[in-house]
């Protein structure tokens, strides 16, 4: 998966969670959606990362 989408599945899923929290009334999210935002955006993180290391060799 290239940045970019990877990015934008980020991004999507961000979007998708906050309109889902709205849309229950919540003005927050919950535990389980911060940790699973989270996860992604590690997961995002990394794969920047090894992109960045293998255009560096």
């Amino acid at each position: 998966m290239s940045t970019v989408l990877a990015l934008q599945s980020l991004q999507n899923e961000v979007s998708f969670m906050a309109q889902h929290s709205i849309d229950e009334g919540r003005e927050h999210l919950n535990d389980l959606e911060v940790e699973h935002l989270i996860k992604m955006t590690h997961d995002v993180v990394l794969k920047i990362k090894q992109q960045a290391g293998e255009i560096s060799w």
